[in-house]
C-alpha cells in the first residue's frame, strides 16, 4: 500500500513540478493548523517556547504567538511559507498530510469514525488535490462508507502511511525549538 501511495504522490509531483515537495517548519505549522490537529492554545504555546528559549528569532514566530485564529496565523506565516526552501529529499503532498492528521485524531480518540468519514468525504471533491483519492481502493472504501459499510482494516491500510507522515511532521515541529 505504501508503494501505491508513493506512486500516486509521484504522479501528482510529475504534474505539479516542484511545488509539492519537501516542506519546512512553517509549512508543517500550516498543515497541522489547517487540519485542526493544533488549536490556538497549541500553536501559541509552541511559539511561546521558542520565544522563551531563544534570543533571536524571526518576526513570524512572534506573530504566531499572538495569532488568535487560523486566519491570523495564516497571515502571520504567509511570507515565510512562500519563501521556505523546498527539497526533493522527502516527498509528500499537504492535502494527504491533512488527511493523515485526521487519522491521528481518530486514533487518539479526538475524532469519531463518523466525523473521520465526513471529513474524508468532504476532502473527496472535485477541488481536492489529495493523492489518496487517485487510488481505486480509497474511492471504493469511501463509496462503501456512504452506504454504511466500514472496513476498519482497509481504512487503517489506506490511512496509516498518511498518518505516519503527519506523525513525523508532528515530531519535527514539536522538537523544532531544540534545533533553532
Amino acid at each position: 500500500m505504501v508503494v501505491e501511495y508513493q506512486d500516486c504522490i509521484q504522479r501528482h509531483l510529475g504534474e505539479l513540478g516542484e511545488k509539492g515537495l519537501y516542506m519546512t517548519i512553517v509549512n508543517y505549522l500550516h498543515t497541522i493548523v489547517v487540519s485542526g490537529y493544533w488549536k490556538e492554545e497549541q500553536w501559541q504555546s509552541w511559539a511561546d517556547q521558542l520565544i522563551m528559549n531563544h534570543d533571536e528569532l524571526e518576526d513570524w514566530v512572534f506573530d504566531v504567538a499572538f495569532a488568535q485564529s487560523k486566519e491570523e496565523l495564516c497571515l502571520a506565516i504567509a511570507h515565510k511559507k512562500i519563501t521556505e526552501v523546498f527539497s526533493k529529499e522527502t516527498l509528500y503532498w499537504e492535502p494527504d498530510v491533512v488527511i493523515g492528521y485526521y487519522y491521528l485524531m481518530f486514533q487518539e480518540g479526538r475524532m469519531g469514525l463518523s466525523e473521520l468519514f465526513l471529513r474524508l468525504i468532504d476532502e473527496d471533491d472535485i477541488a481536492s488535490e489529495a493523492a489518496l483519492f487517485d487510488m481505486p481502493e480509497a474511492m471504493s472504501m469511501l463509496n462503501k462508507a456512504k452506504v454504511g459499510e466500514v472496513d476498519i482494516k482497509k481504512l487503517d491500510e489506506l490511512l496509516m502511511p498518511l498518518a505516519k507522515v503527519a506523525g513525523e511532521q508532528l515530531v519535527a515541529i514539536t522538537h523544532y525549538y531544540e534545533n533553532v
